[in-house]
């Protein structure tokens, strides 16, 4: 079957074969329009089932995130290798702060500040802080 229409061999056509004998000219193009018919669905079910894979590897790729997320006020370590160009060794400190949490941009965005009231230039992912424990 190829696109829904019997094929023959070029051996077959000259030998009488039971597909040769079977073949009828105008089931074969009902049968072509019944799936020309149900083409539209085929491709809406391939779509659902396209849809619903991408939907399950989402949820499995975010399952393993923790969110973070930090109020106004609490203190926070800032992750050192996210403005750093390069490490100066394996024995530098991976974290520095604390650093006082001034203002939520927006969802797991935030403005800090140094302890001293000194505003730190950039705002700062979730990613990239720690809550601080003291």
């Amino acid at each position: 079957m190829a696109y829904g229409t019997d094929t023959l061999v070029s051996v077959e056509v000259g030998l009488e074969s039971y597909r040769t004998e079977v073949y009828n000219m105008k089931v074969n193009s009902f049968r072509l329009r019944a799936n020309m018919d149900l083409l539209e669905e085929e491709r809406e079910d391939a779509h659902q089932r396209n849809v619903k894979y991408l939907l399950q590897a989402s949820q499995y790729y975010y399952s393993g995130i923790k969110k973070r997320s930090f109020g106004v006020g609490g203190l926070v370590l800032r992750e050192l290798a996210a403005f750093m160009l390069a490490r100066q060794g394996k024995l530098q400190l991976n974290w520095e702060g604390p650093y006082k949490v001034t203002q939520i941009v927006y969802l797991g965005t935030y403005w800090l500040e140094t302890l001293g009231g000194e505003a730190i230039k950039n705002t700062w992912h979730a990613s990239r802080l720690r809550k601080f424990y003291q």
